[in-house]
């Protein structure tokens, strides 16, 4: 009898044992796979190109990084990631890097969880984007390499949700790159060979895999139909916006583009079956919507910035805003302010000075953007050229929208007419494009006729 009663008390003490260490044993215990937030949100954007805040030339004007960060604070449930899929920046000159800086500031204080690397951040360089790296901890990125040939940044970030699920957020960008496109140390690996090196980490440490690839829509595809394991592929290189998510292989897909001028949604819900539910929705940043006051002062500070450092621009490329050459021939054909038209042309002059071209560089000063290359080339004559505008100190004749603005260098020109002998004949003037700045962008509801009539001059 003692030896049966000893038995069942040792029986009970091993069960007891097991009970108490059952989630050492279990593999769905904290060390594993969590269960989702019933309902989470995706907040998402891309492609704010260094717009951070829209240039107002024309009401209705959306986009700007004060409004986006007074939508967010005020939208935002509890359980969300916010992420960016790249091209935050416009570029790699000077004061590129400077509105990125302050940009990035303004990420920080909305909370994004994640920024992916874009083209244009990979036109940046490793010296400034390592540097961007240092003091904006949030850059993700699994294939942009240094010289050394080791990573930029950090291939994936893993953000703990209230419930403690864990979400891994990796990054790409498209390597279809030009070398000129490249910035100087870097390298851009292929995406599917560094998501296929780092899924594995992320799927073993995270519940729910979100990947911010700066590629386009058949690439997204793609991917998708090779790694399962991803839950959301967040994009990137489109040409337009969608506010539909595409189901691919295990993959729900979603994209944004625009110059900041949306915020996208993807409402992540789990059904009764332990399935998901996905909603995608855009949230248009309209003129109307209230600004942060946080980011109007951070944008307060960058424009003073702009001011105290002044920057010289050249123009070399597409958007002409960088460098080609620093001086003209003292013979070369050079802007001269309308004052040197108005002597041939005074019934001209007078129609100009009464226009809002003559006073365009005035509403740049009203609103303190009179040091923003972005804003200074279509509100002066000539800027980023060698012999164009300046800054209102040195080259005052060139501010506002001029007689040479749209006809090009009236240097020649006016020599030629007051019969002096410069080398050359004849003189071809520029062939007016008014859509250089009037453009979709800038003058959404610019009809030429109709503008035509605020300043007819001359035989047309």
């Amino acid at each position: 009898m003692k030896k049966l009663v000893l038995v069942i008390f040792v029986l009970l003490v091993l069960y007891g044992l097991i009970f108490l260490f059952a989630d050492f044993f279990d593999d769905s215990s904290s060390s594993g796979a969590k269960d989702l937030p019933g309902t989470f949100a995706i907040y998402y954007t891309c492609d704010t190109r260094g717009h951070i805040e829209p240039c107002g030339c024309t009401s209705g004007m959306e986009g700007g990084i004060s409004r986006r960060s007074f939508f967010l604070g005020r939208n935002v449930p509890s359980d969300y990631l916010l992420v960016d899929a790249g091209d935050v920046s416009a570029g790699p000159r000077a004061w590129e890097l400077l509105e990125l800086e302050y940009i990035l500031k303004g990420y920080e204080l909305m909370g994004y969880h994640a920024v992916n690397v874009g083209h244009r951040e990979v036109s940046i360089g490793f010296k400034n984007l390592k540097k961007l790296g240092e003091n904006y901890p949030r850059f993700v990125s699994a294939n942009v390499a240094g010289p050394d040939g080791e990573l930029v940044f950090p291939p994936f970030r893993i953000v703990e949700l209230s419930n403690g699920s864990r979400c891994g957020i990796i990054g790409v960008v498209d390597d279809d790159l030009t070398a000129d496109q490249i910035g100087k140390g870097l390298s851009v690996t292929a995406p599917v060979d560094a998501i296929g090196k780092y899924l594995p980490d992320v799927k073993a440490d995270s519940d729910f895999v979100v990947l911010l690839a700066f590629t386009g829509p058949e690439e997204m595809k793609a991917i998708a139909d090779q790694f399962f394991e991803i839950d959301v592929i967040i994009g990137g290189k489109v040409p337009q916006a969608s506010g539909e998510h595409v189901l691919q292989n295990k993959s729900v897909i979603v994209y944004n583009t625009g110059k900041g001028k949306r915020v996208g949604r993807l409402i992540v819900q789990t059904t009764p079956d332990d399935g998901r539910k996905f909603s995608n929705e855009f949230f248009i940043l309209a003129e109307a919507m209230k600004r942060d006051e946080k980011i109007v002062d951070l944008i307060a500070q960058f424009k003073q910035e702009l001011k105290e450092r002044d920057f010289r621009v050249h123009k070399d490329d597409e958007e002409g805003l960088s460098s080609i050459t620093a001086s003209r021939s003292k013979n070369a054909n050079r802007y001269v302010g309308p004052g040197k038209c108005k002597l041939c042309h005074a019934e001209e002059y007078e129609i100009w000075s009464k226009s809002g071209h003559a006073h365009a560089f005035d509403s740049l000063e009203k609103k303190d953007d009179h040091y923003n290359p972005r804003c200074i080339k279509c509100h002066s004559v000539g800027y980023m050229s060698s012999d164009g505008y300046i800054n209102a100190r040195l080259t005052p004749k060139l501010k506002n929208v001029s007689c040479e603005s749209c006809h090009g260098r009236g240097d020649y020109h006016a020599k030629l007419e007051a019969g002096e002998k410069i080398g050359v004949k004849k003189v071809f003037m520029k062939k007016v494009n008014c859509t250089e700045c009037h453009d979709e962008d800038n003058s959404p509801d610019f009809d030429r006729e109709k503008f035509w009539e605020k300043i007819a001059h001359g035989k047309e």
